[in-house]
């Protein structure tokens, strides 16, 4: 997965997979906690990346069911 948003300040990416965080006005903060919980279930993980705001670069994720896939 690529993902070419506005990128992440720093102090958000120890806790963008938290439960309950947020940045969204109306958000709940569970997709991405659902998400790397699931994938640690799977004997995976979710990681994030970024270089800050307005530095987004595309970055791969890899494919659980085919660790060397990318998608």
């Amino acid at each position: 997965m690529i993902d070419n948003g506005v990128g992440i300040v720093p102090e958000n990416l120890t806790r963008i997979f938290n439960h309950g965080f947020t940045t969204r006005k109306d958000g709940h903060g569970f997709g991405l906690h659902s998400g790397a919980l699931a994938a640690k279930e799977m004997g995976g993980s979710l990681n994030v990346r970024s270089d800050g705001p307005a530095r987004a670069l595309p970055s791969p994720w890899n494919c659980l069911a085919d660790p060397g896939r990318t998608i």
